[in-house]
């Protein structure tokens, strides 16, 4: 008798693919391009010589600015039609290889084997993967000695699903940012097609910032090096454009956290 499967199903994004295929496309030279795929880099020795595994890779963006590096990268993701679109549009066919998995899972797929990356990338995904602790298990587990995990989310104190927003005060002429949970952890179910479509879905998972170090810790990936990276795209001209630019400036849009195996 097959023994019960203890995780939950995977979240994967196959079901809204195309969408997603879209919006990253329409994103062009704001959030990928100026922030996250720099940032990456910058956090990251990309380079000849270096093996990169991009955990829940989407349709393969990162992975192609890494291999532009010289870097070999390999993509892992639940989704089989996003990892057909990562094929796709492979640049560097001796440099990129994609696989379809559970990011949960990484010890499942037979090709990956033990100690054999010099570092590893999570990036805007972790948020819509529950549990975390097999995540990194699996990824310490595919990690050189002293080999580094970069996880780039949506930051997770300013930007909480449904419970967090922009807020003006009047009185000081300002824009700020209203939270109204952070510790408890969530599972928040968004629509991706407001009006059109209410019933197709996305799960995220709300988790404060000590689920993630702590968790990170206790598979043996001491975090290094943090990064909070704000949005680059301005905001709508207007009479309150300087305070809403302030904000952006000051509050930011992304976390990113480095790990170190030990």
């Amino acid at each position: 008798m097959k023994t019960p499967d203890p995780l939950p199903p995977p979240s994967d994004w196959d079901h809204v693919a195309g969408w997603y295929d879209q919006q990253l496309q329409a994103d062009g030279p704001t959030h990928h391009s100026k922030v996250i795929i720099p940032g990456v880099l910058r956090l990251l020795d990309c380079a000849v010589g270096r093996r990169i595994l991009d955990i829940a890779c989407g349709q393969g963006v990162v992975c192609r600015a890494m291999a532009e590096t010289g870097a070999t990268v390999v993509g892992v993701d639940a989704s089989e039609n996003l990892i057909e679109m990562a094929r796709q549009r492979c640049r560097y066919p001796d440099r990129e290889s994609y696989l379809c998995g559970d990011a949960r899972k990484l010890a499942d797929i037979p090709v990956l084997s033990p100690q054999s990356f010099d570092a590893a990338v999570c990036i805007l995904a972790i948020q819509n993967m529950t549990p975390l602790s097999p995540v990194w298990q699996g990824c310490r587990r595919l990690l050189k000695a002293g080999g580094h995990l970069l996880v780039v989310m949506m930051h997770p104190c300013f930007r909480v699903p449904r419970k967090s927003s922009w807020q003006w005060d009047q009185q000081n002429s300002s824009q700020y940012r209203r939270i109204d949970t952070y510790l408890t952890s969530e599972k928040i179910p968004i629509v991706m097609h407001p009006g059109s479509s209410p019933d197709i879905t996305t799960m995220t998972f709300h988790r404060p910032l000590q689920a993630y170090v702590n968790t990170l810790a206790s598979a043996g990936l001491l975090v290094d090096h943090v990064d909070e990276w704000v949005s680059r795209k301005p905001p709508p001209a207007g009479k309150r454009f300087d305070a809403l630019d302030r904000s952006r400036r000051e509050i930011p849009l992304f976390l990113a956290l480095r790990s170190r195996a030990v």
